[in-house]
């Protein structure tokens, strides 16, 4: 089995605090961080716009990996390559040319994914499956954190999984929505290789003895 990675998600880190935040969480073993990035428009919020970024990502040591749940990506995407992300996401329903995304991701160096929302179905990224380095797993509806993790979504990874072993594919699956360290040996089971997870980790007493259990089986 692949290596497990964690990456904490910092929509549910101390905001006022974050350069402290992203110290702390990267000497308790983050294995990168990850940004969810929100419009207002594709989803009901507003998130990490690339003048927020801009104040804190230098203070990242570990992989970036940003989430981009906006309308239209691909008229802003340079501002987020300029962040230099090791993975970086989008949803196919919100591009108009998905293909070209992937590639000009790509170009940059940097690993491109399709995130397949909650009431997404994951035929809906089939016909890019070839072209992506990982799928992310929403296990809520975008644009929230602190959910409830909806359990019928492990049969996507199930299904991703299935597909990744008979095409000898090698894209990672990431996971976020509502992962604790109970359901997560759920996730790992099913296949998936990378765990983001916000207030599980951010709201517990041990950050690195967290992210220790949220990989264990």
């Amino acid at each position: 089995m692949n290596k497990i990675k964690v990456f904490p998600s910092l929509l549910a880190a101390n905001f006022s605090d974050i350069e402290n935040e992203i110290k702390k969480i990267q000497e308790a073993g983050a294995d990168g961080i990850h940004l969810d990035v929100m419009d207002n428009k594709y989803v009901p919020n507003m998130s990490f716009p690339v003048e927020k970024i801009n104040s804190f990502y230098k203070k990242i040591s570990q992989p970036l990996d940003i989430h981009l749940m906006i309308e239209k990506p691909e008229e802003v995407i340079e501002s987020f390559l300029e962040f230099n992300p090791v993975y970086l996401s989008f949803h196919v329903e919100a591009c108009s040319d998905p293909k070209e995304l992937i590639q000009k991701i790509k170009s940059k160096n940097c690993k491109a994914g399709l995130a397949v929302n909650s009431k997404i179905e994951v035929n809906s990224i089939l016909p890019f499956i070839e072209e992506i380095d990982f799928v992310l797993v929403m296990t809520v509806n975008a644009g929230f954190g602190g959910q409830k993790f909806i359990e019928e979504n492990i049969n996507k990874i199930k299904e991703l999984d299935k597909l990744r072993k008979e095409k000898n594919l090698f894209f990672e699956i990431e996971v976020d929505g509502g992962v604790n360290t109970e359901n997560s040996k759920k996730l790992i089971s099913a296949g998936t290789n990378i765990i983001v997870s916000g207030s599980t980790i951010f709201k517990s007493d041990s950050f690195s003895k967290t992210i220790k259990e949220l990989k264990s089986i």
